[in-house]
């Protein structure tokens, strides 16, 4: 039925009759069985209990009796598409009409569903579409008052019927309001008896209509009232699982898939700051809420293996807003800003969508992203009290899941104290006092031979001290980016694999303490060259560095047991990291010809590292500019590089 030139196919049901589907319903299109002795075609019976009315011909009781039972029949309901199908079969029976429909109007102001009654399954089928509200059904949502027509054809609003439609001249329509509002439109044509309605139809119509109202509210309300059961029922599972320990990520899984469920959405997604590779943003200490890119961490529904994992700008995204604002954000048709709605476009449009930030004690930690097909209807209010506080849980669970963590970091790191405190109380003070026994024997030693084992034993004791030292620095807490002696520990770790030997490091006076950012930057600079330049140069099998602090300045030595020349060949020859032919021959040739170089009494040469190793130049204008120095000694023994600068320049 409908005066709607449009020509759109529809789908169809697994019996291949023709239906027409939203996110709430799903409604058949099935003709009522045609009683004996109808007549017309497809004319079919009145909804059951309620008496088809004779018209304008009939008696005032018979008419409001009629009423009466159609709003019996259309309030005994309370599921949404019975108390439309039974709007339907009532306001055809009480108006006598041969057809009957119901347009409820979607939020483009065009027809969304279109429940009617009076049409053979054949006849539906043959007119291939159904309307959307064009020509008098669209006046009637454009003006919401009862409109009365001897002939459709003849009305300048009228845009004609599609192919197939079966004739139609009397029409009614009546505006349906539930809420304040304009649910949608009853549309009656075509009296039985051939008549015209009449005013009387009308006034009886507009009553069903207020009634209809009535009911739909009151389905709408029980509808709400199911949900929010089910929404309790599963904030209680969920509840539960939270106090459950070990279920870690499992929680946001289920609760993504309680808001997929409660919300008749087609996907969900739960989005967190991506800080990995947001460095401005870890530099900067900004809140998480200012994230400038955001990651599908959890994904249910519609493409969700294709969804989690996946990176974009938070800027333009209905999941930035919402956490940048702090509260849900809605969007009746939006945009693809964000994979999840991108994953339900359709033709590059998207649907309804909704995100919802997740709030916890620390801050905005995330948000969910719900998500529709194009079509679909949108959010309301209630889907969004549901997500928000399905919100609350996945934000408390990560807080949870925090909170558990760092217990078992302080347990952990409490073991690792004790550990490092029985090292110091006990071993290093036995291994001190050995120390200072051998010392005292050494003393009373005449024999140089015992004397030099003595004082090698003690010397290995002092280093045994020192490596038990630094093992205690490694068991402490995992310390900030800027704690010296952890930086420096990284440093070596690094170079330990290229090195083919794990140096030693030894860290005297208060590193962690007199090393400031700046000068930690510069230090670094240094271990990490003369580490490289030991990795590409020295063929050597021990590598050790310390890094000294006194009242006065920072001193970095790396030793290598590596000699000072490997041969008379280019290759042979120690090089700096710039490496290029031209640095070879320029640096052969400084270290043949320059008288200037220093010798010591025990035949080592100390020289500027800028001329026997080019990639160290850096090196020294950094030790100058701090009011210090660098130095490379070498002899057949090993290489010291000694790099010093001042803490007061």
């Amino acid at each position: 039925m409908g005066d709607d030139g449009d020509a759109r196919d529809r789908p169809t049901g697994a019996d291949g009759r023709r239906v027409w589907a939203d996110d709430t319903l799903m409604v058949e299109r099935v003709p009522s069985p045609r009683p004996a002795g109808a007549s017309g075609p497809g004319a079919s019976a009145p909804t059951a209990g309620v008496e088809a009315s004779t018209g304008s011909t009939g008696s005032a009781e018979d008419r409001l009796r009629g009423l009466l039972a159609a709003n019996r029949s259309v309030v005994s309901e309370l599921a949404l598409p019975a108390v439309l199908r039974r709007i339907v079969e009532a306001a055809r029976a009480v108006a006598g009409a041969r057809y009957a429909a119901l347009g409820v109007i979607g939020i483009d102001g065009r027809l969304e569903q279109f429940i009617h009654s009076g049409m053979d399954a054949e006849v539906v089928e043959l007119i291939g579409h159904l309307p959307t509200g064009r020509g008098v059904l669209g006046a009637l949502i454009e003006e919401p008052e009862p409109i009365r027509l001897h002939a459709i054809s003849d009305d300048p609003r009228s845009v004609g019927f599609p192919a197939g439609h079966p004739p139609m001249h009397g029409f009614l329509g009546v505006p349906v309001r539930s809420r304040g509002e304009v649910f949608g439109n009853l549309y009656l044509a075509e009296r039985v008896d051939g008549s015209d309605f009449s005013s009387d139809d009308e006034d009886l119509v507009v009553a069903l209509a207020a009634s209809a109202g009535v009911a739909i509210e009151n389905a709408r309300l029980y509808e709400e009232s199911r949900r929010r059961q089910e929404w309790l029922r599963a904030s209680a599972e969920i509840s539960r699982d939270l106090l459950r320990p070990g279920l870690g990520e499992q929680v946001l899984v289920r609760i993504a898939d309680a808001v997929l469920r409660l919300a008749d959405a087609d996907v969900v997604t739960l989005d967190f700051p991506d800080r990995e590779t947001d460095a401005a943003l870890a530099d900067a200490d900004e809140p998480l809420a200012y994230a400038v890119r955001l990651v599908v961490g959890v994904a249910r529904g519609v493409g969700a293996d294709g969804l989690v994992g996946t990176a974009y700008r938070s800027g333009p995204s209905l999941a930035g807003t919402a956490m940048r604002e702090r509260r849900a954000v809605l969007a009746e048709a939006s945009g693809p800003a964000d994979p999840t709605l991108v994953s339900v476009a359709e033709a590059g449009s998207g649907g309804p969508a909704m995100a919802c930030p997740l709030v916890g004690e620390a801050g905005v930690r995330g948000a969910v992203v719900v998500a529709r097909r194009a079509g679909s209807r949108p959010f309301t209010r209630a889907d969004v009290e549901m997500a928000e506080q399905l919100a609350t849980h996945a934000a408390l669970a990560l807080e949870l899941a925090d909170g558990r963590a760092d217990e078992e970091r302080i347990a952990v790191l409490e073991d690792r104290h004790r550990i490092a405190r029985d090292l110091h109380d006990h071993v290093i003070q036995r291994i001190f006092a050995t120390a200072l026994s051998l010392e005292a024997v050494t003393e009373r030693t005449a024999d140089t031979t015992v004397r030099g084992a003595l004082g090698r034993a003690v010397e290995d004791l002092d280093e045994t001290i020192r490596r038990i030292r630094a093992s205690i620095f490694e068991l402490q807490e995992p310390p900030s980016s800027l704690d010296a002696r952890a930086v420096l520990l990284e440093v070596v770790a690094a170079a330990t694999p290229g090195l083919g030997v794990e140096p030693t490091l030894s860290l005297d006076g208060p590193v962690a303490t007199v090393i400031d950012p700046v000068l930690l930057h510069d230090v670094t600079a240094v271990l990490r060259e003369a580490l490289t330049n030991v990795v590409k140069h020295a063929r050597c099998s021990a590598v050790s560095v310390r890094v000294a602090v006194t009242a006065e300045a920072v001193t970095v030595e790396v030793t290598d047991d590596g000699p000072a020349t490997r041969g008379a060949g280019a290759d042979g020859a120690r090089r700096g990291s710039s490496g290029t032919p031209a640095d070879r021959d320029a640096t052969d040739a400084a270290d043949a010809t320059d008288a200037a170089d220093a010798t010591d009494g025990a035949g080592r040469t100390t020289r500027p590292p800028e001329r026997r190793h080019r990639g160290l130049a850096n090196l020294t204008k950094r030790a100058h500019d701090r009011g210090g120095d660098c130095t490379l000694t070498t002899d057949e023994r090993e290489t010291v590089l000694r790099w010093t600068a001042l803490l007061t320049p």
